[in-house]
């Protein structure tokens, strides 16, 4: 059983640690240059970028814990359009566990409260982007209930990757 609480600014180290740790063990196979992937995580978890969006209300980062143990989080935003011509919903942006905490049911239960958050915020709409590599990740959501809408690719200087676009109404 998890216990699932709101991160607070304090929780910005952990979210670094917890973000860096479990985007390394599940992702930088993927990565062909490791500069990309160091500039990436710095866009994504360094302290001022978590600060910041700790602090925007339009933003909500969750952390999971099995006893005292963090395991995992969670960052959506409510209100954004997944293209020009809609819908609008709750964006998941991210939804990692430790590498020690992966494949004990822990995400559904997540991704519940994340789903669970959404409603309460009156939202009807759901949607995330998911590595079109990341086969397991996309299996999980769509037990969720997320269908496939369309495709965009993600692009450094050096590679690009597929994103698979995922939704529901919710």
């Amino acid at each position: 059983m998890l216990t699932i609480s709101r991160a607070q600014i304090n929780d910005a180290p952990l979210l670094h640690t917890m973000g860096c740790t479990s985007y390394h063990h599940h992702f930088a196979h993927l990565w062909q240059q490791k500069d990309e992937l160091e500039n990436f995580l710095a866009q994504e978890y360094s302290l001022p970028v978590l600060h910041k969006s700790l602090q925007d209300d339009g933003c909500c980062w969750l952390i999971a814990r099995a006893g005292n143990e963090p395991v995992g989080f969670a960052k959506f935003s409510w209100h954004q359009a997944v293209n020009a011509e809609g819908p609008a919903g709750t964006l998941l942006h991210k939804l990692y566990f430790l590498p020690s905490s992966t494949g004990k049911g822990y995400g559904k239960e997540l991704f519940n409260e994340v789903i669970r958050r959404a409603k309460a915020q009156g939202e009807t709409f759901f949607w995330l982007e998911v590595l079109e590599a990341n086969a397991q990740a996309r299996r999980f959501y769509e037990r969720q209930g997320l269908r496939h809408l369309h495709d965009i690719l993600f692009s450094t200087a050096s590679q690009q990757s597929t994103l698979n676009i995922l939704g529901k109404s919710i």
